[in-house]
């Protein structure tokens, strides 16, 4: 046999079992040896199987499975692939560090209150945040670092005795009126200023302190009732007119006047020289009280001072001339009460009264008479 016959022989046989693995549709068919095995079984008896196998033996997934031999469930559609699994198909269960329903999201570390995380367990803050935990927000950047704090990203809040928007100035005593501070809680008075929270003006240098009050520094407000530059005058009675006062509403009258209001001219004994008798002196007093008052030697009596006294009156012993009063005497009296009349007989004893042990004596019509 030549070579060349022997080499017919090799390609005709290798054609022949390429033939026998080519399908009718003229496609290459290969079996797996597990698939044949897996056939050869009834599948009933397999519990575990996910296949069924056809008229030509070949097998055939369940829906949900894949693989090989069927034994790899199919997902839930959008299951992450490299941080969910599943053990059942259409589920997607999720590996440590991750949640979700398709197991995308990463678990960040636990505490972490504003920060995420792009792998599980890490906390990477958000903007403004700042610590292990993300809780510390991150002030405003010119807000001083002691002094002041924030709660929030951005802010600028002040501790207790600091103010402004960087908390770099002192804050004044609470309720201080009219003061600053170089040191926190202080309260220094600007000028014009005084007391504890700076809220007493100073007044004007010479007003008086207890008729005088000020409410911005300087001024000189009186109290009522008295009036000046410095509040030291008072305010005499309304219409007062030859008077003045030491305290308000008063209306003591100058020399020669008189009245309530010293609009009363008192000149009665001026005009009339010879009012009071044996040597009594005349004061001018107002009309209502008689235009005079006339202020007898001791012993004289009446409203002239023209009544003598009874010791005088009663010494006819030791007269060398008469045995009796003078009746020139006498008929001046009767011709005086005549005038006066007896119901101005009071009126005259009260107007003659000077404090003088002499005026203690009273008369009586019924006295006048007994001595004449």
């Amino acid at each position: 046999m030549s070579h060349n016959h022997y080499y017919r022989i090799i390609v005709v046989g290798a054609l022949l079992q390429l033939i026998a693995l080519v399908s009718p549709s003229g496609a290459v068919r290969y079996v797996p040896k597990w698939k044949k095995q897996a056939c050869e079984l009834p599948t009933p008896q397999n519990e575990y199987s996910h296949y069924v196998c056809d008229d030509n033996g070949d097998v055939k997934c369940l829906p949900g499975w894949t693989g090989d031999l069927c034994d790899v469930p199919i997902c839930k559609k959008g299951c992450d692939p490299l941080q969910g699994y599943c053990k059942r198909p259409g589920e997607c269960r999720c590996k440590l560090g991750f949640y979700g329903e398709n197991c995308n999201r990463c678990i960040p570390l636990p505490g972490c209150q504003h920060g995420g995380c792009q792998v599980s367990f890490e906390c990477v803050c958000h903007k403004g945040w700042d610590g292990i935990f993300c809780s510390e927000p991150i002030c405003r950047s010119d807000c001083h670092p002691s002094r002041g704090y924030c709660e929030a990203p951005g802010e600028c809040r002040c501790r207790l005795g600091w103010a402004g928007p960087t908390c770099r100035d002192c804050q004044v005593l609470p309720g201080c009126m009219h003061g600053t501070c170089t040191k926190p809680l202080e309260c220094k008075c600007l000028p014009g200023w005084t007391g504890i929270l700076c809220q007493t003006p100073i007044c004007a240098a010479n007003c008086s302190r207890e008729h005088g009050y000020c409410r911005r520094p300087g001024e000189c407000r009186c109290k009522v009732g008295w009036m000046g530059q410095e509040c030291n005058k008072c305010h005499p009675y309304p219409g007062c007119v030859n008077g003045d006062c030491r305290r308000p509403w008063e209306c003591n009258c100058k020399p020669g006047w008189g009245g309530m209001l010293c609009d009363e001219e008192l000149n009665y004994c001026e005009q009339n020289p010879d009012t009071c008798q044996n040597g009594g002196k005349c004061k001018s007093v107002i009309k209502d009280d008689g235009h005079y008052r006339c202020e007898c030697p001791s012993g004289y009596k009446g409203r002239n001072c023209e009544i003598l006294p009874p010791s005088m009156m009663t010494s006819t012993t030791s007269s060398s001339t008469t045995e009796q009063p003078s009746t020139t005497m006498m008929a001046d009296v009767s011709s005086e009460l005549s005038t006066i009349g007896l119901e101005n007989l009071e009126t005259y004893r009260n107007s003659s009264s000077t404090g003088e042990d002499y005026l203690t004596d009273e008369y009586s019509s019924e006295d006048l008479d007994n001595e004449a």
